[in-house]
């Protein structure tokens, strides 16, 4: 048929919230409190909405060896999408001491507890980036590569808040009534 619909998945524990984007299922991520605000309308709660790869192409997650030092020490890049309850001695998603470490720190060390997320006060941590492959034309200096994400309100108002903008008035404009314009 012609009918699709999202599908809403809640993210109850932390393993369940490593997540990787899917542009062919134009996957987006609402962060919302259950226990917070209703819509008036739809019922549901408010929520922000994080749209991946708004701005330039979608990167893949990072593309470098599982046994390299750069994927062992940056496995946050594994995945788009981590979520973790907060906890202030979590302050970086690959650790405190990247480049010193010796051992594999940061969210995937983290999550193996594998803690509840309902109800509680999460870290979003969104993953994105981009590959660059050099060509001939990057040399000596590479151009800018673009990336991004936005950050969407949902359900916070009954209706579109700037349909009550005046319109505005082309003063180039005239008028087309009788008696004006006519030979």
């Amino acid at each position: 048929g012609n009918a699709f619909g999202p599908v809403e998945t809640v993210l109850k524990k932390e393993q369940d919230a490593v997540r990787l984007y899917d542009a062919n299922k134009a996957r987006s991520w609402k962060i919302s409190n259950a226990e917070g605000k209703l819509n008036s309308i739809t019922g549901k709660p408010t929520a922000f909405k994080l749209v991946p790869f708004t701005s330039g192409a979608a990167g893949p997650t990072v593309l470098t060896h599982d046994t390299s030092s750069v994927s062992k020490k940056g496995a946050f890049a594994q995945a788009h999408l981590w979520v973790t309850p907060f906890d202030e001695k979590e302050r970086y998603p690959a650790g405190e001491y990247t480049p010193q470490s010796l051992e594999q720190d940061g969210l995937p060390k983290w999550i193996k507890g594998n803690r509840n997320l309902e109800a509680e006060n999460i870290v979003l941590w969104h993953s994105f980036g981009v590959t660059h492959v050099p060509r001939v034309e990057d040399f000596p200096i590479m151009n800018v590569e673009h990336t991004g994400f936005t950050l969407k309100p949902d359900g916070f108002f009954d209706g579109n808040p700037a349909i009550d903008i005046a319109p505005d008035v082309n003063k180039g404009s005239k008028l087309n009534t009788p008696g004006c314009c006519s030979s």
